[in-house]
């Protein structure tokens, strides 16, 4: 049988258990609210990439400064602003969790949907009063009578804002190879963009071959009849293209485009046949040509390739390296 004794103190440690309050348990602040700010464009004007070089998204947290976060992916970077903390985190970000030194932790808070990157979002959180060691405690009376309290619930339609693309214009200088005689040629293609945009690509060997007297065929032949020639020979080459060129992500764009092309050969004939130079029909050619490639840009420095042809009988391969202006 139980002693009155013991009877007494389990009733005891029962009744504090009950009344005494025990608010120094679990964390002491929570998450108000949690939303996108479709109309606030801080993250895509002023990017912050991560190890990966991706741009992250911004999370504007209204609380103070006392507080610490960390993400499964990280925190990228942080910054104090008056009334609010800016957190850059990496796209993809499912959580949160937030810490304070003296109100506790809040962990994995999980986010709606997956954290895009060059978004803004806004938390809000809800701290505990701190009470004033002069302030006085009234009573406060409230008398209600005959009160009709109507709730109203408000959908909230958020739509994700278009992003625009910012613009950008790139100059590359290039050099090409090819054709019937392997001609060597320089030149310079010109970008303007935005998610999709045109171009313009030039390239000469800078060459002329002059006034000639005749025309003769791949082997030499003029007119069924072979002279001698001396060895010597003249090129020249040019390249005119332009077309569209479409942004596939923030390093990769891809081009495509016509124009017109020019080669010509000269052979020159020996002195025994009266000199001058003889124009090689089989290796000279002039016609539409077109063109297509990609370009790699790596922060500003863009990287092309590209293939052209005449008319599809003569082909030329070419790559350069330029500046890229804008974002």
């Amino acid at each position: 049988m139980t002693s009155p004794r013991l009877l007494y103190i389990q009733i005891l440690t029962a009744i504090v258990i009950i009344f005494c309050p025990i608010n120094a348990m679990g964390q002491k602040f929570e998450v108000a609210s949690f939303r996108l700010l479709p109309n606030d464009v801080t993250a895509f004007i002023n990017p912050v990439t991560d190890l990966n070089g991706e741009d992250c998204a911004l999370i504007k947290v209204q609380a103070s400064d006392d507080f610490a976060f960390s993400t499964p992916l990280g925190i990228v970077k942080r910054m104090d602003q008056t009334g609010e903390i800016w957190l850059f985190i990496p796209k993809g970000s499912k959580k949160i969790t937030l810490k304070h030194p003296e109100w506790g932790v809040l962990r994995d808070f999980a986010f709606p949907s997956k954290i895009d990157s060059h978004m803004t979002y806004e938390l809000k959180i809800t701290e505990p009063e701190v009470p004033h060691p002069n302030s006085e405690i009234r009573t406060v009376i409230n008398t209600v009578r005959d009160t009709l309290v109507l709730t109203k619930v408000d959908t909230l339609v958020v739509t994700k804002p278009i992003i625009r693309i910012p613009f950008s214009f790139t100059t590359i200088a290039t050099i090409g190879f090819g054709g019937n005689t392997n001609t060597v040629s320089g030149g310079v293609m010109l970008t303007a963009m935005r998610r999709h945009g045109g171009w313009f690509h030039v390239q000469s060997d800078f060459g002329k071959i002059g006034n000639t007297s005749a025309t003769c065929d791949k082997t030499g032949y003029i007119d069924g009849t072979m002279p001698f020639y001396t060895g010597k020979t003249k090129h020249s080459c040019l390249q005119l293209t332009a077309g569209a060129i479409h942004r596939l992500s923030s390093k990769v764009s891809i081009f495509e485009g016509a124009g017109y092309g020019y080669t010509a050969v000269a052979w020159q004939l020996a002195e025994s046949e009266g000199g001058g130079y003889v124009k090689n029909n089989h290796y000279s050619r002039k016609s539409v040509m077109f063109e297509a490639g990609a370009i790699l840009t790596l922060k500003k420095m863009a990287i092309s390739a590209s293939v052209s042809s005449i008319a599809g009988k003569q082909w030329f391969g070419s790559i350069g390296i330029g500046y890229k202006f804008g974002k």
